[in-house]
């Protein structure tokens, strides 16, 4: 959607660019512009009608599509005994993400957050390193996950964690290690 908007911008500034270009260059610059409107006014009303909705229509086209990839932030909501709190679920994502330096068998790490009947679902996705216990791994992950959303958030309902191993990188054997 972004590279539809930016080529439909693009569109819209070359065309202006050039119309304005065209007018400030032209050695008849009145003229060229009676010229203009009287090409205009020579043309049937149903061209006229057609570039109007055409010209309305490319407008239309390039707000929609500058509206429609703006992601609405969501937040994570809660009450305490001073009112109410929300969190970023972006920010927590960040926070989250930075677990990968806490285990040295993570590769690489990608959080998902949704809220679900008003419980927080966490999702990891993650590569590992060939040689890693997978499930006790993914349990400690599990656990540190709750232990940091309930030290950082507060009583925040969790509804679950769940890991996904997507990749299992080896490890490169040396040179000298491959046969010939």
């Amino acid at each position: 959607m972004k590279a539809i908007h930016f080529l439909l911008g693009l569109g819209l500034f070359l065309s202006i660019a050039a119309g304005g270009l065209a007018v400030i260059v032209s050695p008849q610059y009145p003229e060229f512009i009676q010229t203009a409107i009287a090409w205009g006014s020579d043309l049937p009303d149903w061209a006229k009608v057609a570039a109007g909705t055409g010209v309305v229509a490319y407008l239309f086209a390039y707000l929609l599509t500058g509206l429609a990839w703006r992601r609405r932030r969501t937040f994570i909501t809660f009450e305490n005994e001073n009112g109410t709190v929300c969190v970023s679920t972006d920010a927590v994502q960040s926070y989250l993400n930075s677990l990968k330096d806490e285990f040295a068998a993570v590769v690489w790490l990608k959080t998902r957050l949704r809220v679900v009947r008003g419980a927080l679902d966490v999702g990891l996705s993650l590569g590992v390193r060939d040689g890693t216990r997978i499930p006790e791994m993914c349990k400690l992950m599990q656990e540190r996950v709750r232990e940091l959303l309930e030290e950082h958030l507060g009583t925040c309902d969790l509804a679950g964690v769940s890991v996904e191993v997507n990749e299992i990188r080896s490890r490169k054997k040396p040179a000298a290690e491959e046969p010939a």
